[in-house]
This record gives structure tokens, sequence and C-alpha cells, in this order.
């Protein structure tokens, strides 16, 4: 979808020199760069390009895939090629582990929503239809399971995230109580901390990773009811807020581009299709943000500022007439499946009558796996809750690595040097846990 004629919120007071031209959506949430002295700029500048020198020299010595420029304390880091080498990267289709074919018990799962790859090659996998936490071993033993529903402590009512806070202890936050849980990984009981308000903040929030000193990065995914937006389409936008484990304080870093809507007047929402949206992911030095319709990724350290930008020069492809026939049909069977013939029709009125955007997201979701690599998937729109298939990996230092693709069916959820954790589901089927093995120069 063009951007071009979206209505955004007001612009913020910018302090980054960077040209608004280059911002895009970003423009209009007063985001920041740290400024910094020129010498300060000219060792960050030496050390990514020496970075990005050792990392090209892995794929293809003498090859330079990446370009880095710099703007008022702001890395640009350009990729127009992959240090791994086109093709040279793949996931195996068979995997090393497999959990999950029991008929009951912890080895059967129903709905799981995220997983993580452990220090020594165990699993933990999130169970949402019990809102539990499951552990295994390295060979797919159940090791103990944590976590239940329920309003107590070391219960939970929607786990909305799963995250490491260091080697030896898992941290999950709950987003309708509104706090996290610390688990360790040892055994133990399990210290519970509820978020305190943040000032001029409202919502539910829900938490996408931690930082390296333990605090968790949250975000709100928004509201189908906007009536503070004026009509028409819209790029909604949501307070970034990092959440102290300790005594459960959060502050608002930065205000960023969530997702687009298309407004009607009163405040309710239309169906918009495809709808840009952002990805984001956590790191130990800050996050990454992008929003789907421009290949352009942002890293920001733990206080918000904008400190590099990762680019590759990919155009999202053109919505055609017969992908927009293709996501209504797709949508009308989901209705038929789960309410009947009956409710077709009324389906049908809604699909027809949204709104429909002229270029496919370039973005389905985004993660930093355990060695600090950052991966983003390729959308598959218009397949409805199509597992991603095609990831583009980037180093530490922003320069792309390469592109893969993963196993039909497979979600990949996490990586550890060079394990690639997915969740794996047939049509009909129940889901399984298996570990990859990742494929790469």
């Amino acid at each position: 979808m063009s951007t071009a004629a979206s209505g955004r919120p007001p612009a913020a007071r910018r302090t980054n020199p960077v040209a608004e031209e280059e911002m895009g959506a970003f423009a209009l949430c007063g985001i920041r760069s740290q400024p910094m002295c020129g010498c300060g700029r000219r060792r960050s500048r030496v050390a990514i390009v020496l970075a990005l020198t050792a990392a090209c020299a892995v794929g293809d010595p003498g090859a330079t895939t990446s370009r880095v420029t710099d703007s008022a304390g702001v890395s640009i880091v350009t990729s127009t090629g992959s240090v791994w080498g086109e093709g040279r990267a793949h996931v195996d289709s068979t995997p090393v582990l497999r959990i999950g074919a029991e008929p009951s018990g912890p080895y059967q799962f129903s709905f799981i929503s995220s997983a993580l790859l452990l220090e020594g090659g165990g699993v933990a996998v999130v169970e949402l239809s019990a809102n539990e936490i499951r552990l295994f071993d390295a060979e797919g033993r159940h090791v103990r399971s944590v976590g239940r529903r329920g309003r107590g402590p070391g219960e939970f009512q929607v786990i909305s995230g799963l995250f490491r806070r260091s080697d030896d202890s898992l941290v999950a936050y709950d987003q309708i109580e509104r706090r996290l849980t610390v688990w360790p990984l040892a055994g133990g009981e399990p210290r519970v901390v509820r978020s305190q308000p943040v000032p001029r903040v409202r919502g539910s929030f829900s938490a996408f990773g931690t930082l390296g000193d333990g605090r968790l990065v949250l975000y709100n995914p928004g509201s189908g009811f906007r009536p503070d937006l004026a009509p028409g389409l819209q790029w909604d936008t949501t307070d970034v807020v990092v959440l102290d484990p300790a005594d459960g304080t959060g502050r608002t870093i930065a205000r960023l581009p969530s997702r687009q809507q298309w407004i009607l007047p009163g405040g309710d929402t239309r169906v918009l299709a495809p709808a840009h949206m952002a990805v984001m992911a956590a790191t130990s030095d800050g996050f990454y943000w992008a929003t789907s319709d421009r290949y352009e990724v942002r890293f920001f350290d733990p206080d918000g500022d904008l400190r590099r930008i990762l680019r590759r020069p990919v155009e999202a492809r053109r919505v055609e007439p017969g992908m927009i026939e293709t996501w209504i049909t797709a949508n009308l069977d989901e209705a038929r499946r789960n309410e009947g013939e009956a409710a077709v029709p009324r389906y049908r009125r809604l699909y027809e009558e949204g709104a429909f955007g002229d270029r496919v997201p370039l973005f389905d979701r985004a993660f930093v796996d355990s060695d600090g690599r950052l991966w983003i998937a390729s959308s598959r729109w218009p397949e409805p809750e199509a597992a991603p298939r095609r990831w583009s990996v980037f180093a530490p230092s922003g320069a792309w690595l390469g592109d893969l693709d993963a196993p039909a069916r497979l979600r990949i959820v996490d990586s550890r040097d060079d394990l690639v954790l997915g969740i794996w589901q047939a049509e009909g089927d129940a889901p399984y846990v298996q570990v990859h093995r990742l494929r790469h120069p």
C-alpha cells in the first residue's frame, strides 16, 4: 500500500537531522538521534566498517556488500549483496529433534505461541491453551512445566511473551495481569513483579524482548476503535516502554509508527488489506523497528535514540487483482469453518466494502537470536496465517548476511549457533516443536 496518501499523526519536534524524505512514517513520531562528538563518530564509523569488512571476507573475500555512511551519529548500512552469497544458506528439511509425537501429556501441544532455544540445546515452549511453559532437554525429554491458568503467583491469564533474561532464568509477561514472572531454570519459586502505571501511557501493552540489563521492552498493538484519528488512511503510533524487573517501574523511551488503519467518521475502522504494520525485535543493546512499507530497519539504543539504519534496495510488490480475490476467498473459507455457511454473506459484504492497498507488505515478523543476529521474515500476503518461508538474516553490525528459505509449514521462532527452532504444523493437525540444522558459509 502506498503511504504517500496516508494521513499521519501530527509530527513531534524532530531533533534528528536525517532528511525527512528518508524518514518515511518515522518522521512523524519525533525520532531522535543522540548527537556525538566528531571523534566519537569517527571511532564509531571505523569500528563498524572494520566489522563489516571482516564479515564480508567470510562470504566472498574482496567483495564489498555493504556501505556505511554517517549522518550526525546515525550509521546508515546499505547492503547490496549478501555476505553468505546467493543460495548458499539453507535450513535442513529434516529436523534433528522433534517434540510432540505423543498422544497426550506434556509432549502434546495445542496452541504454541512462542518457544526458545536454551543454552545446552534445551527448549522452552509456551503452550498458550494451558498458559504454561514446558521445558525440555536437548534430547527432547520433558524436564518440567511451570505456570498455569490463573491469577495467583506463577499463574497467567495470557502469556504474551517469553524471553531469556540470562542463561539461568526466563521471564514471561502477562498482558492481562500486566506483570512479569522470572523463572530460575534450575528450579525454585518464581519472582512476580507487577508493572507500575507509566505517566501518560494507556492501553494494553505486549512485550517483544529484553535488553541486556534485564528490562523488558513493550509496545501497544493498538485498538480497532480510534475516535481520536481523522477519517481515512492513517498510521497509528505506539509508545515504546521499558519495564524494570526489579520494581515494575517503566518509562517511555520512544513513540513509533505501529500499523495502518482505515478510520471511519466516529472512530470505527474499515477492513484494510493489505495493512502495513511494524515489526520489532529487542537485543542486548537496544531494539529494531521497521514498517513494512519500505525496506528500512531502524535500530534504537536503550534510551530510544536512533543509532543505525539498515537498508536494502528492495521494492514492495504491487497488489494484483487476483491477490485480493485470493485473500477474500481464504478469509471466507475460514469464516465458513469457524461459524458455518450462514456467516459467509456477512463477511463477504464486510470484505468487499473494505479498502485495499496497492503494495504488498515487505515484512511479516522479526526476532533476534542468541548470537545477536536479526531475522526478518518476508510477508506471504495474501495467504492468511501462512508460516513465512523467506527469511533475511543480518549481522549485529547491520550487514545483510543472506536470505534463506524455511522448510514448508515451519514457523521459525529462534536460532542459536547452527540450530534453528521452529513450530511445524500441517492443516488440521497438532503442532510440533522442531530443531533443524542451519547451513551457511
